[in-house]
């Protein structure tokens, strides 16, 4: 025991300040703990708190986000569907449209060409009628002229 009396002097040890400073270190351990560590604690549990809360928000955001995708795919499919089915109504309109422009175009077309011929056929027929005294006194007048030349 002497032994360790010669070596706290040697080394400047004290056993009264050894044990101030330790129960210096215990009061600041417990008024650190009280202060310090519990309020820095009770921070981080309900960061944790938080945490979790946000993380069960984006599940039920991602949740909400993908029934509204299959919701908005099914809305699109049916969009599109429909439109499909009024752009097949609208060339069928258009064909039957066409159909009947042709009809009535051939119909305009038969009706103008049997104007055209009654009306062919009524100048040639005034043609004729009224040429018809002059090829006679003109055939008279080369029949004259011939038999006159051969008598």
């Amino acid at each position: 025991m002497q032994i360790l009396k010669d070596l706290s002097v040697a080394l400047g040890i004290h056993p009264v300040v050894v044990l101030i400073q330790a129960a210096g270190f215990w009061i600041l351990f417990l008024i650190l703990r009280a202060l310090l560590w519990k309020p820095v604690s009770d921070v981080m549990d309900a960061r944790a708190g938080d945490w979790k809360t946000s993380e069960k928000g984006i599940e039920a955001a991602r949740g909400t986000r993908e029934a509204l995708q299959a919701e908005y795919g099914g809305k699109m499919a049916v969009i599109e569907r429909q439109a499909y089915e009024k752009l097949t109504a609208l060339v069928k309109e258009g064909v039957g449209a066409r159909s009947d422009q042709l009809v009535k175009a051939q119909d305009e077309a038969t009706r103008s060409l049997a104007e055209a011929q009654a009306a062919i056929r009524g100048e040639r027929d005034k043609a004729l009628r009224d040429a018809g005294p002059q090829v006679d006194s003109l055939a008279k007048e080369a029949a004259a002229r011939v038999l006159g030349v051969q008598s």
